[in-house]
């Protein structure tokens, strides 16, 4: 099978896999706020922050490593596997103190027992990390999204089953863990039938890879950090009820972008790493890498900014429905969080790990700063900044992240940000109008939201397909083919 075959396969099947577990976990949500207070989902962020952050520490970068690493020996494989092993104990137990200092900073005395019941999940993570790393390198991304899927529909279950029997934020904490055990036994199971680790460990052997993985453990880590610091702070300064509020929002606002963003990691870093000596491929390929996620992102986060008040209102209650502007804003910035996201595989291709590390230490002296200060003015104050921020890193990001490893000019990445801002923009204009007029002859919300997003979809398709010239090649070849 050739590569662009096993790409393509790639993303049909983790297509499939974010879209049903997203659908999982918009059902979640709906059943769960109905049963749980906001600020239980609001310890739950905190906790979900202590524990991701965490999880890097213990993962330390290996996973591209071995990824970008084309010829690894089964040798280097026991080593780094036991060094997984060695670091999730020993994070398990570092978080397993540091709970209740964290408890008390937050003066949660409830998050001790929440924090310490999911640090098992690194012990359990790291039986089956590798095994995850080898199928996605080599592909086989079926055997992942099934996995993905299982995992997710049982978490699913027992979410609901816990949180309607009372069991509150706790809830949360157990779906969490059953997925983890679930799906890196089901890894470890299948997994050690075709590479069964040597009791073996050289750290010669793997000091290259541990000293690629560290400098990506570091970009990861600065960047978690950085993209966390909002739930860290807004929790601290405006209390956990709010954060409630606050993270449930994020997480919607972020599902569309979150659902695309494993298709577009898991499939572009390791075909990127296969091409990363063809600068002329590499370079088309990322191309078609921002091209896919804005034309896939972009229309999706104009609809819901467009509906956000009615579908807040459906979805949560009406006690959401004021919770759309934070929505909107926090979609506008995750339109430029989209277009960035393909940079990294970029960076990881080229074995360049170290440049995104000290992009994100650069982000570090300015994300924290600027989030105590903004959110100390409220929560507007902090999501229209931050929305500016993220306009004025588009040039820094471009020059120090994407000119320094393939030849594309400024006004040639950026065009792929721009035009499907402004065809989109086009797009939103009329549907706007339709969509009052629509109301105005009192016709339910729901008939007004399908119609309208029926003739967005027309003329962003429409728009698209007159402007974009491989993309109006690739429909009517499609078209020809069927």
């Amino acid at each position: 099978m050739s590569l662009k075959v096993k790409a393509l396969a790639g993303v049909k099947w983790t297509g499939l896999s974010s879209i049903i577990v997203a659908v999982l976990q918009l059902a979640q949500m709906a059943i769960l706020v109905r049963y749980l207070d906001a600020s239980d989902f609001g310890l739950m962020a905190i906790v979900s922050v202590v524990i991701g952050f965490s999880a890097l520490f213990m993962d330390m970068g290996i996973s591209s490593a071995i990824i970008h690493k084309q010829d690894i020996t089964k040798n280097q494989l026991s080593s780094l596997y036991w060094l997984n092993i060695i670091a999730g104990i020993v994070l398990a137990v570092i978080v397993y103190i540091l709970a209740p200092a964290i408890a008390l900073f937050y003066d949660e005395n409830s998050l001790t027992n929440l924090i310490r019941l999911l640090a098992l999940t690194f012990v359990f993570s790291s039986i089956g990390n590798q095994y995850r790393i080898l199928y996605q390198k080599e592909l086989f991304f079926n055997k992942l999204a099934k996995v993905e899927i299982l995992s997710s529909i049982i978490a699913f279950v027992v979410a609901v089953i816990c949180a309607v029997e009372g069991y509150g934020v706790y809830s949360l904490v157990y779906a969490s863990l059953t997925k983890v055990v679930i799906a890196n036994t089901i890894f470890l199971v299948k997994g050690i039938k075709k590479h069964k680790p040597e009791f073996y460990f050289s750290y010669n052997e793997i000091k290259s890879m541990i000293g690629f993985g560290l400098f990506q453990m570091g970009e990861r880590s600065l960047n978690y950090f950085n993209s966390q610091f909002d739930i860290i702070i807004i929790g601290k300064v405006l209390g956990t009820e709010v954060l409630g509020v606050y993270s449930i929002v994020k997480m919607l606002a972020y599902k569309p972008f979150q659902m695309l963003n494993p298709i577009i990691n898991k499939v572009s870093f390791p075909v990127f790493a296969k091409i990363q000596d063809n600068e002329k491929g590499l370079k088309s390929a990322f191309l078609s890498s921002l091209s896919i996620i804005t034309f896939a992102v972009f229309p999706i986060y104009f609809l819901l900014s467009l509906f956000s008040p009615f579908l807040l209102d459906l979805y949560l209650g009406q006690d959401w429905a004021d919770a759309a502007k934070y929505f909107q804003l926090i979609s506008a910035s995750c339109l430029f969080i989209v277009f960035g996201n393909p940079t990294g595989s970029l960076q990881l291709a080229k074995g360049r790990a170290d440049m995104g590390f000290y992009w994100n230490l650069f982000l570090f002296f300015i994300f924290p700063p600027f989030i105590y200060l903004t959110a100390s003015d409220g929560i507007m104050t902090f999501l229209i900044g931050t929305l500016i921020l993220r306009i004025g890193l588009l040039y820094p990001g471009w020059k120090f992240l994407v000119a320094r490893l393939i030849d594309i000019k400024f006004n040639e990445y950026i065009s792929h940000l721009f035009i499907p801002l402004v065809l989109n923009i086009i797009a939103l204009l009329p549907s706007l109008l339709f969509y009052e007029l629509i109301l105005g002859l009192n016709f339910p919300d729901i008939f007004a939201l399908c119609i309208v997003t029926i003739i967005y979809t027309l003329l962003i398709f429409s728009l698209y397909f007159f402007t974009n010239k491989s993309f109006r090649a690739f429909v009517l070849k499609y078209y020809k083919s069927h």
